[in-house]
């Protein structure tokens, strides 16, 4: 840790938090024993892969406009921690947080976060309203669909101000593609994807307000960053179809 703990958690470095009852899903269990600088280089390496990452960061910034610099920013799941470079740049002081201990362990050599702390972010060890801003990318779509509304109503009460998040959406040459070549009878990958309407339905299940749907590349990404925000004056309302 470099100087930031919530009260009564385990940070990196210490005994793993017990398991609990959450939503079953291969993430959950796969990233926590890969090996994450593999992951990484896999991700994140070469000139496409990095091209990717910039523009994913400019969109960010769009979403993170109103965001004053100073504030404390939550990134969860940080995985190796490639977003905290950026979100410090933009003046943030940033906590990363995830469920993974091999991530963690890339995380942590990084200097820009003040510190990593190690906990499943549907059971978050932080207090409502901790955070100027939460980010979550590269998550939300492994999640069950019944468990997302309940996961974003989750984390959209650890902040003052947005809700920052990434997911996929079908509007793209690669979906058409593939949509393509199984209507010429061959075999396609077939992967979770978000249509206007069902996030549109899987916010408003959740109790928050879609803000913003923002490209990050226009027919060419797959991802929308999207920002959510929890209506003013009101209380979050239990999202259908989950735990109360």
């Amino acid at each position: 840790m470099h100087g930031f703990a919530p009260v009564g958690v385990g940070c990196y470095g210490a005994r793993a938090m017990p398991a609990s009852a959450t939503a079953d899903y291969a993430a959950r269990w796969g990233y926590r024993t890969l090996d994450a600088r593999r992951y990484e280089r896999r991700r994140y390496g070469g000139w496409i892969r990095r091209l990717n990452l910039r523009r994913l960061e400019k969109t960010l910034a769009r979403a993170l406009s109103g965001v004053a610099p100073g504030a404390l920013v939550l990134d969860v799941p940080c995985g190796t921690g490639i977003l905290a470079p950026f979100l410090a740049g933009r003046g943030f002081r940033v906590v990363g947080t995830d469920l993974s201990p091999a991530m963690l362990a890339v995380a942590h050599e990084g200097t820009e976060a003040l510190g990593h702390v190690q906990a499943d972010l549907e059971l978050p060890p932080y207090s409502p309203g901790t955070f100027g801003a939460v980010i979550c990318t590269r998550f939300l779509m492994h999640l069950p669909a019944e468990s997302r509304p309940r996961v974003l109503r989750t984390l959209a009460e650890l902040a003052r101000g947005p809700l920052v998040g990434t997911v996929c959406h079908p509007y793209t040459l690669k979906t058409f593609g593939r949509s393509v070549r199984r209507l010429l009878g061959r075999t396609a990958k077939r992967s979770p994807r978000l249509t206007r309407s069902a996030l549109a339905a899987e916010v408003a299940a959740a109790g928050l307000r879609l803000e913003r749907v923002i490209p990050v590349m226009p027919i060419l990404s797959e991802v929308w960053v999207v920002v959510l925000s929890v209506p003013s004056g009101a209380q979050l309302a239990a999202p259908r179809g989950g735990p109360q």
